[in-house]
């Protein structure tokens, strides 16, 4: 069997991030995930949104730009790069996103787990460039990147509604 030792570091890493954010996300509980907050005339994402975008990253970059597969999710793209949050007018439910959220995150690491350590050097199915690399592994450790940052976001709303973290 080929090697995969890299593949395995990078699952690992990715795991150590998902529970982290899962670890955020869940103190959401309890909050209006669809309110707007805005500061100095910045508008910014709702928690709805963020959450939604995390479960389209997810599936564009792992599933689609290293699987290349599609889940056939129909909302997807209302929560993908580009896209405006307040357009989102009949959305999944939170439930739904939740639920996605981990049937994506499980087929990921499904995907991940059949690769080895050469396949992952080849070039991504979606044509994405990160650091110069068009490397499945570039995408990878772009997927295990994005999603902290907009945990950080989701930490600012915990914060705004009082909630703690420490």
């Amino acid at each position: 069997m080929a090697d995969n030792t890299r593949v395995q570091t990078l699952i690992q890493t990715y795991e150590m991030a998902r529970n982290l954010s899962k670890f955020y996300i869940s103190k959401l509980e309890g909050l209006d995930l669809k309110k707007k907050y805005e500061l100095n005339g910045v508008k910014f994402n709702t928690a709805y949104w963020i959450l939604g975008h995390l479960v389209w990253t997810e599936h564009f970059l792992i599933i689609e730009g290293i699987g290349g597969q599609s889940m056939g999710i129909e909302w997807l793209n209302d929560f993908g790069f580009g896209s405006d949050p307040d357009e989102v007018k009949n959305g999944p439910s939170v439930e739904e996103i939740f639920s996605k959220m981990d049937e994506i995150h499980k087929r990921a690491i499904d995907i991940l787990n059949n690769m080895d350590d050469e396949q992952i050097e080849e070039d991504n199915n979606i044509e994405a460039n990160f650091g110069g690399s068009k490397a499945k592994s570039a995408v990878i450790m772009h997927a295990i990147r994005h999603e902290p940052m907009h945990i950080g976001q989701l930490s600012w709303i915990l914060k705004l509604n009082s909630i703690k973290m420490v």
